[in-house]
């Protein structure tokens, strides 16, 4: 191939994935110790090497199986991963791929619902891969017959080393080219089935057997109802009464004397981890073991003769949450397939019908009870309510160029669950007995819009992603004097989810209980009715033995300093969060040796 006009085009099939990589994550490479860099370059070759001989077999004449190759390795190993990247702000990497496999079905639906995006993604590579062959045979000399099954059998050459040899998994689980990275991620996929490999029915939880909780005697015997919501941020919403509430008006409205905790935080930013936090008591720290073997509030509740439910908006498919539940004591139990049989893995079943049956059940539970109420529709493609939309221009999509619309329908979102949440207060209220309820708010996480390039949550645990609203309304003289009190200091306070479940065990009255000290010494929380625990150092992360991480991040906070980094940073971050909440003033990790310290331990070390 003497022509220029040919080279050209060749030239451009091996280092235009590279070039693209560049232009997307520049800034992130030149990063990288030379070490990793050096590995990168030859993951970089490696692909040059795969594109340019799959793109001079398919310029030969009815060379159909080196075009078919072509073609969906552009689509797949190229186009996919530009989308996957745009949303997520990373690439597919095999950590990844075998938490997504566990969940095909939300990733269809996900893919549906952004299917826009993800066409117009796959356009350009697919384009090349059709149109360059084209080129090269038009523009080049001849190809000799032979020379271009030799080509092919490089490239299938290639391609198997990609998949099945190259190690690109370790210290830097993005340092590879993206085509490369992609294919590495199949072939580990295809080594765990292999292998029957538990690294991917791990990823989730599995079947619980909690140890049993002793008949336990209730002092003040309080009915409580706690409300957990779905990827609902604390900067959006008014947790303490404010006097401008847009994206929750209707609960700031109905509930003038709630006590709103301003600084509450998840541990994490994954679904399967906040509800472990929450019901658990336990830290996602904990063993795999601890957190299958623990109670749940369900359990305490029973064990204390207390009536109990379970209403939930969520799929229980999603992340094997029925499995993970099965067998837990309650007299109802109703989830999203009960209320639609079509509903989605991503958003569930629609939440006011949810709150429909929540308020026909109440009045027919047994005094006192614990009942859980699990929303769903605030989770992305967020469910909206037409007639009551005022954040406008909004959109489906989920393109880099779409942040003010998907914002806009986030809020919308959070809005159409607060008219609901609202709904649902006042009728507990105007129950016979409803003014004996305490009604407890959280949401499982919050959710990125990419203040760190990606959309969703499990990337990260910045504030975007941890800070969570959380409101306690309890008719007066529900609550002691001293205990409404300590409420009211901690608005402002940081404080986690740890002292969820404490706070919750308080209201029923079995937090001193003798009879659960044992489990009580395995919850680092303390409740909220005594002060909680706001000076406890505490680790944050996504990586738990109960759901793996698709991406490494992690860090620690205490008090008001936060120590945060992903797999995508150089080095730990440092954040004031009171005086920084958007956590733009990076104080350096020095200003936090001691959770630089925490984060690393146990064998965690950084993520980057």
């Amino acid at each position: 191939m003497s022509s220029r006009l040919g080279w050209a085009l060749l030239a451009t099939a091996g280092v235009g994935v590279p070039l693209v990589d560049l232009a997307v994550r520049g800034e992130q490479i030149v990063c990288w110790p030379r070490s990793t860099i050096a590995g990168y370059a030859a993951t970089a070759v490696l692909g040059g090497v795969l594109w340019v001989a799959l793109v001079v077999a398919a310029a030969r004449p009815r060379a159909w199986l080196a075009r078919v190759l072509l073609l969906a390795g552009a689509t797949m190993a190229v186009g996919a991963q530009l989308y996957f990247f745009g949303r997520y702000h990373a690439f597919l990497n095999p950590r990844a791929v075998l938490v997504g496999t566990s969940m095909m079905p939300s990733v269809r639906q996900q893919l549906w619902s952004d299917r826009g995006s993800f066409v117009r993604a796959l356009a350009i590579p697919v384009a090349t891969a059709v149109l360059l062959p084209m080129a090269v045979r038009r523009w080049a000399r001849a190809l000799p017959a032979r020379r271009g099954m030799m080509a092919l059998d490089l490239g299938v050459a290639a391609l198997l080393v990609a998949t099945f040899v190259l190690p690109v998994a370790g210290g830097n689980e993005q340092a590879a080219s993206p085509d490369v990275l992609y294919l590495a991620s199949l072939g580990r996929l295809a080594y765990a089935r292999w292998d029957h490999d538990d690294a991917v029915s791990r990823a989730h939880p599995g079947h619980r057997s909690p140890a049993p909780v002793p008949k336990v005697p209730a002092e003040t015997r309080r009915s409580v109802l706690l409300v957990v919501t779905e990827s609902v941020r604390g900067a959006d919403t008014c947790s303490a009464p404010a006097d401008d509430c847009a994206a929750t008006p209707y609960t700031n409205t109905l509930m003038p004397d709630r006590f709103g905790l301003t600084q509450m935080r998840a541990l994490d930013s994954t679904t399967a981890v906040s509800l472990a936090v929450l019901w658990a008591g336990l830290p996602p720290t904990a063993s795999r073991e601890a957190l299958h073997t623990a109670p749940l509030l369900w359990e305490y509740a029973h064990a204390a003769g207390f009536d109990t439910a379970y209403w939930t908006a969520q799929n229980m498919f999603f992340a094997n949450s029925g499995t993970w539940l099965e067998g837990v004591p309650v007299s109802r139990w109703v989830t999203a397939t009960d209320l639609d049989a079509d509903a989605t893995y991503e958003v569930g079943a629609d939440d006011g019908k949810l709150v429909d049956v929540v308020l026909r059940d109440l009045p027919q539970m047994g005094a006192p009870f614990v009942g859980v109420v699990h929303l769903s529709n605030t989770h992305f493609p967020y469910v909206i309510d037409e007639n009551d939309a005022p954040f406008q221009p909004q959109s489906h999509a989920f393109g880099a160029g779409d942040t003010v619309k998907v914002r806009n329908r986030y809020l919308d979102a959070i809005r159409r669950q607060d008219a609901i949440v609202a709904r649902l207060v006042r009728g507990v209220r105007a129950m016979p007995g409803g003014d004996r309820v305490a009604v407890v708010f959280v949401s499982d996480h919050g959710e990125q819009i990419r203040e760190r390039g990606a959309i969703g949550h499990t990337w990260g645990v910045y504030d975007e992603e941890v800070r969570v609203p959380f409101w306690v309304d309890a008719p007066r003289g529900m609550l002691r004097e001293e205990q409404e009190e300590s409420l009211r200091s901690l608005r402002d306070v940081p404080v986690t989810q740890l002292d969820v479940l404490p706070t919750v065990l308080d209201m029923m009255g079995i937090w001193d209980a003798p009879q659960i000290g044992g489990f009580r010494r395995d919850m680092p929380g303390q409740s909220l009715l005594r002060g909680g625990t706001p000076e406890r150092p505490v680790v944050l992360t996504n990586c738990s033995d109960l759901f793996a991480c698709a991406f490494k991040n992690w860090g620690a906070m205490h008090g008001a300093r936060k120590l945060v980094a992903t797999q995508n940073d150089s080095r730990w971050h440092c954040f004031d969060v009171i005086e920084d909440p958007r956590e733009k003033s990076d104080l350096g990790e020095d200003a936090c040796p001691d959770l630089r310290e925490l984060a690393q331990a146990d064998g965690r070390g950084a993520p980057f």
